[in-house]
C-alpha cells in the first residue's frame, strides 16, 4: 500500500468509526505552503474509547497499529503509531491534550482539499500551522513557517497569531522568522 492511500484509509477509518480528528505536520504545511517531502503523516485525534476501539478493529492488515501509546518529545504528546507493511511510511495518531493551543487550534479546524493525498480533510487554520511550528522550532517547522507565510502573507490574522505567540513566549521567533521572509 502506498503512502497516500495509506492515509487516505486512515482517515476514512476515522471518520466511519467516528473519531474525530486532523491532520497536521508536513502535508499540511504542504497544503498551505510550499510543498516538502514528508515520512510520516501526522493526524491529531480527540480520544473516544469506544470509536477508538472500532476504528482499530476497522485497519486492513496492511496497517499495523502499535498497541501501547509512546510520548513525542518534541511535541510534548502522546501517540500511537501505524506502520504501512512494506514502507518506512508511518502514519502518528497524536493524542489531543489539555494544552490551550492545542485545543483551540482543533475547535477552528476546517475541512479542505488535500490534493497531495486526493482527498478532503479536517485540517488546522494556516495561523495554528504557524503558531505550533514556531513553538517546535525545529530546523524543518522553521522553514515551514517561512513558506507558509511567504505563501499566505497578509490573508494570515497576525493578531491571532501574535496573540498565542506572546502566550507561548515565542514572539521573538515569529519575527525573525518572518523578517527572513523577502516582501511580495
Amino acid at each position: 500500500m502506498k503512502s497516500a492511500e495509506a492515509v487516505r484509509v486512515v482517515l476514512e477509518a476515522l471518520a466511519a468509526a467516528g473519531v474525530p480528528h486532523m491532520v497536521t505536520g508536513g502535508l499540511v504545511s504542504n497544503h498551505y505552503g510550499v510543498a516538502r517531502s514528508t515520512k510520516d503523516a501526522d493526524i491529531v485525534v480527540q480520544m473516544v474509547p469506544e470509536a477508538f476501539a472500532r476504528f482499530a478493529a476497522s485497519l486492513p492488515p496492511a496497517l499495523s497499529l502499535q498497541a501501547q501509546t509512546s510520548f513525542e518529545m518534541i511535541t510534548g504528546s502522546r501517540r500511537h503509531i501505524i506502520t504501512v507493511d512494506g514502507s518506512n511510511f508511518q502514519i502518528e495518531l497524536f493524542l489531543l491534550g489539555e494544552d490551550a493551543h492545542h485545543q483551540e487550534r482543533f475547535r477552528r479546524r476546517g475541512r479542505a482539499q488535500l490534493t497531495e493525498l486526493n482527498v478532503e480533510a479536517w485540517i488546522p487554520t494556516a495561523e495554528d500551522m504557524v503558531i505550533q511550528k514556531v513553538r517546535w522550532n525545529r530546523d524543518k517547522d522553521r522553514d515551514d513557517v517561512k513558506n507558509i507565510i511567504g505563501v499566505q502573507g497578509e490573508a494570515l490574522d497576525w493578531p491571532y497569531v501574535e496573540r498565542w505567540c506572546a502566550a507561548h513566549a515565542t514572539t521573538a521567533r515569529l519575527a525573525e522568522l518572518r523578517a527572513a521572509v523577502p516582501p511580495v
